[in-house]
């Protein structure tokens, strides 16, 4: 019997590998990835039978993966893996399509392999009816996002639109991205000027059709007349958590069922593909992390952190802020020196990292204070994390030519979703209000707002 081909994504690379492992000795061809952009480069319909995903994955999380393989290969099964705390999006994944979920950390895999096995039978009775995508197809969708890593995002855009016209033969088309409360026209196939584009009535009909796209999430394919009598407009969303916006065709006909599926595939690749080059060109702007602790840098972390607030919002899903302050620092600094503090914020800053997950944010937010922003995590789990980092640094014990230094620091935690809380500073204001309150009580505090 053929194994079960399965794409598999998660964050944590222990638990990817041992899942990996497991799930071939019980029989599956497994194909694992570490994020939702890697999965989605490789994912096509037909190339694999089922698709893990677990919920907190960087790029395109697992909600996000969930709906697009929905869009684009609606037969294709999908199981879900979160965390505890993670039950009600869960529970949203079940309504939006998934076959399962499963609960992390899993200790025995038998009903996952059971469940996999119940999914590839459901889908084999509907599957001869799924519309098929060409395999040279989905590796020139591979190889755009492996392109999108080293090309400019001009370039990216020219070559996803470039490829969509040529799919339907349209001699226009163009991509917006949205801009405000309008649409900016970033790429254009069959005009000659950019600039001259933004002014043309193709253009202008593009700001409209745009904006019904996004607002409906269904693809727009209509007859038009006037100007552009004998053309069809064909019109998709681009949309992640950060880009929105429409890939617009102007083709002499209709496509038919394959293509559309090509086109839907081609939106979805495409819109990763302008995010994944956004955040190229941003950490390359920024410079990443902080020369002494190694973390990421105030602004670096602030804009990631906003980013993952407003994905929070968006989808409704909990996130938790974590200052920590190291204790009677500048008093260090004072008896031992700045290069010992150096050494103590970076000891600090080590045991931090390697306390939270890969998926969490940690950077440098003043000279004594770290922020960490822990993703999709509230309540008990948010308790837990700060106990353990307390716990840690607790625990660091640092030498110098005088004798040995306890290290300890004081925490302030606050989790969103909250009242009177709509945007990641007033999460930070508030969590570092809750800092200042655990530093009032003494060393080695906790306080939870």
């Amino acid at each position: 019997m053929t194994a079960i081909r399965l794409l598999f994504a998660d964050a944590d690379p222990a638990f990817r590998v041992y899942a990996r492992y497991t799930l071939e000795r019980l029989g599956f061809d497994v194909t694992a990835t570490s994020d939702g952009a890697e999965l989605m480069a490789r994912f096509a319909p037909n190339s694999y039978d089922v698709v893990l995903v677990s919920l907190a994955i960087p790029f395109l999380d697992g909600l996000q993966v969930l709906r697009a393989i929905k869009q684009s290969s609606p037969t294709t099964p999908v199981i879900v893996l979160c965390d505890e705390e993670c039950s009600s999006l869960a529970e949203q994944s079940k309504q939006e399509g998934a076959f399962a979920y499963f609960t992390k950390p899993l200790h025995d895999f038998i009903p996952l392999s059971n469940a996999l096995r119940e999914a590839y039978a459901h889908s084999q009775t509907v599957r001869a009816t799924a519309t098929t995508v060409s395999i040279p197809f989905a590796q020139t969708l591979a190889g755009l996002i492996q392109t999108a890593h080293t090309s400019t995002l001009n370039e990216s855009l020219l070559m996803c639109l470039t490829l969509a016209a040529q799919l339907v033969h349209a001699p226009y088309g163009l991509m917006t991205v949205s801009e405000g409360d309008a649409f900016k026209v970033v790429s254009t196939v069959g005009m000659t000027h950019l600039e001259a584009a933004r002014h043309d009535w193709l253009v202008r009909l593009g700001h409209e059709v745009s904006a019904r796209v996004l607002a409906t999430q269904t693809t727009q394919i209509e007859q038009l007349s006037d100007e552009l009598a004998g053309h069809y407009l064909v019109a998709l969303a681009l949309q992640t958590s950060e880009i929105y916006g429409a890939l617009i065709l102007y083709p002499h006909s209709p496509p038919d069922s394959t293509q559309l599926a090509q086109l839907q595939l081609l939106a979805m690749h495409g819109a990763l593909i302008i995010e994944l080059a956004r955040l190229r060109e941003e950490n390359l702007r920024l410079g990443s992390t902080d020369p002494v602790t190694g973390v990421l840098k105030p602004e670096v972390f602030l804009e990631l952190a906003d980013r993952e607030f407003r994905r929070s919002w968006r989808y409704q899903q909990p996130i938790t802020v974590i200052i920590v302050d190291i204790d009677d620092l500048s008093l260090i600094n004072q008896q031992y020196g700045y290069s010992f503090g150096n050494r103590v914020l970076q000891m600090t800053a080590q045991t931090c990292t390697n306390t939270i997950r890969s998926i969490d944010l940690i950077g440098r937010y003043s000279g004594d204070a770290l922020a960490i922003l822990l993703l999709m995590t509230e309540g008990r789990g948010a308790q837990t994390v700060a106990e353990r980092l307390r716990m840690g640094i607790n625990a660091l014990r640092l030498t110098n030519e005088v004798g040995t230094v306890q290290i300890t620091a004081s925490l302030g935690v606050c989790s969103y979703p909250r009242s009177g809380c709509t945007s990641i500073f007033d999460l930070l204001t508030l969590a570092q209000e809750a800092q200042y309150a655990a530093h009032v009580r003494g060393a080695n505090q906790i306080v939870y707002c």
